[in-house]
């Protein structure tokens, strides 16, 4: 046989008769490779509750993953993403008016009276990231409970909505995982138990294992449906579970390890009766219990005819720190957020590679706020508020009866993101603007602002600042107010600055 042929019956040998794609194959390389082929949601449905209460758990319990959840949090929401309605400049007014009111609405958002709509943000957030999903169920209120727009959110963590329950039900609608569709395939209501399935009940609860459906229209559901049909969501640590587990299990073996190394302990070796392990007092009560334990520095009196020999545990710590580094490192990666975010290590690269990994983790947090968050929370909420405020009576849009759509229409603007390196990143913004490769709006939007109120600030700034004969100016093209009369011109710029001074441009 040629050697040709041996290496093709090899291949053929190791990829299960597979030689079309050998990550098909069944045979030694890829023995007990056999994943499941059921869709996401049967999978959800088995063990989405498991998940979910060692997500929990690991939230509570382990310092890797509860860091790691509360700096994703804190990156995606910080203070809050706010809104600002895109209206017209002849719509001005109407734009100061909804933002009041939204401002005052905000105090008054929580059901359950804990924090304002920031807040709740913050919460969801939060709640999505450990348990892969977060429910909110906007709860009308009567016009007398409130001072401003009369709704609020409740939110509902995951628990509420059973996996378990599917079934058909007249008229040819189908509830899957607690979700009720549609003949289309359109989600109609959301059955949820009365109480947490897991919680203490009221003592007078006559009904607590009864679930209530809910329209569609009032409840928000917030996942990061990753998969195609995907109707609930999945834990993010689900990646790394196992291996944050075990290295929780491998740190206790370690710290027992060192314990038991530090203890110095020593053994009897020799003939006769030990008498370290043979209590005999004379109230006879000779249980044989050790007269004294092994302790730390201890010398203990052995009799006559006794030697003792120390232990000597093997030191086999050397590879903990590289194993634990390299441990994290993956499981950081699982969970989508830098290692030196998550651990506070600085010391594993430069500033360079730092920064490179802090301006991958912010684009990652600005797709899922943009494509998750506020698709799926700030802009519902935005438009159940200016829907409700109307109804109530609290404000008049002109032509809302024609098209509401046009006060639909906002910016939710996430909290700016501090710089890594201020003069150089602030140069470079002033630069972008300046070559035209940014406008003003953009760069104020980034930073978390609205161009409009800057504008009217620094407008109200200039004013005060006139009447002081001390004018403002900026360096960025377009924005220095006029020379006050009989103020000297601006020295002209030097092209060519000495060296030893920093360029200015």
């Amino acid at each position: 046989m040629g050697i040709l042929s041996r290496v093709a019956s090899a291949f053929r040998l190791s990829s299960g008769g597979n030689n079309s794609f050998e990550a098909a194959g069944t045979g030694r390389r890829l023995l007990g490779f056999n994943p499941s082929r059921n869709h996401v949601n049967v999978a959800i449905a088995a063990a989405g509750s498991t998940l979910v209460a060692r997500a929990r758990w690991l939230y509570e319990n382990d310092g890797i993953a509860g860091n790691a959840v509360d700096e994703w949090t804190s990156a995606a929401v910080g203070d809050g993403i706010k809104p600002r309605p895109r209206l017209k400049k002849e719509r001005k007014a109407a734009k100061a008016t909804l933002i009041a009111l939204f401002m005052k609405w905000t105090d008054e958002a929580d059901a359950e009276g804990l924090t304002d709509y920031y807040g709740l943000q913050e919460k969801v957030a939060r709640e999505a990231y450990i348990a892969g999903e977060c429910f909110i169920r906007i709860r009308a209120r009567r016009r007398s409970d409130m001072w401003t727009v009369p709704f609020q959110l409740q939110m509902l963590p995951a628990e509420m909505l059973d996996l378990a329950f599917s079934t058909s039900l007249p008229g040819g609608n189908f509830v899957v995982a607690g979700i009720e569709f549609n003949a289309i395939g359109a989600r109609v209501a959301y059955h949820f138990w009365r109480f947490h399935p897991n919680d203490t009940r009221p003592p007078n609860a006559l009904n607590a294992r009864e679930r209530v459906r809910v329209p569609a229209a009032e409840v928000l559901h917030v996942y990061d449906g990753r998969q195609s049909g995907q109707i609930r969501g999945v834990p993010r640590v689900a990646r790394v579970l196992v291996k944050i587990f075990g290295l929780e299990v491998y740190d206790d073996a370690e710290i027992e390890r060192k314990k038991t190394a530090a203890l110095f302990a020593g053994f009897l070796v020799g003939r006769g009766e030990n008498p370290l392990t043979v209590n005999d007092d004379d109230d006879g009560d000779d249980d044989d219990t050790p007269i004294a334990g092994i302790q730390p520095g201890a010398i203990i009196d052995l009799g006559n005819d006794r030697d003792i020999k120390f232990s000597s545990p093997a030191e086999v710590g050397g590879s903990y720190e590289a194993f634990q580094y390299r441990t994290i490192l993956k499981i950081c990666a699982g969970l989508g957020v830098p290692y030196s975010i998550v651990t506070g290590d600085m010391t594993k690269g430069n500033f360079s590679n730092v920064r490179t990994a802090i301006v991958a983790f912010r684009r990652r947090i600005s797709q899922w706020q943009n494509n998750t968050l506020i698709f799926q929370l700030c802009r519902p909420v935005w438009i159940a508020f200016v829907e409700r405020a109307v109804m109530a009576g609290l404000i008049e849009l002109p032509g809302y009866d024609e098209d509401p759509t046009e006060y639909w229409q906002c910016d939710h603007l996430p909290p700016r993101q501090e710089w890594l390196d201020p003069a150089k990143d602030i140069a470079a913004e002033k630069d972008a603007i300046k070559g035209g490769l940014k406008s003003r709006t953009q760069s104020i939007a980034e930073r978390g602002y609205d161009i409009e109120d800057v504008d009217d600030e620094i407008e109200a700034e200039r004013t005060d600042a006139a009447g002081r004969a001390m004018p403002l100016v900026f360096d960025t093209d377009g924005t220095a107010p006029p020379l006050a009369q009989g103020a000297p011109p601006p020295a002209p710029a030097d092209d060519n600055p000495p060296e030893d001074l920093p360029n200015a441009a």
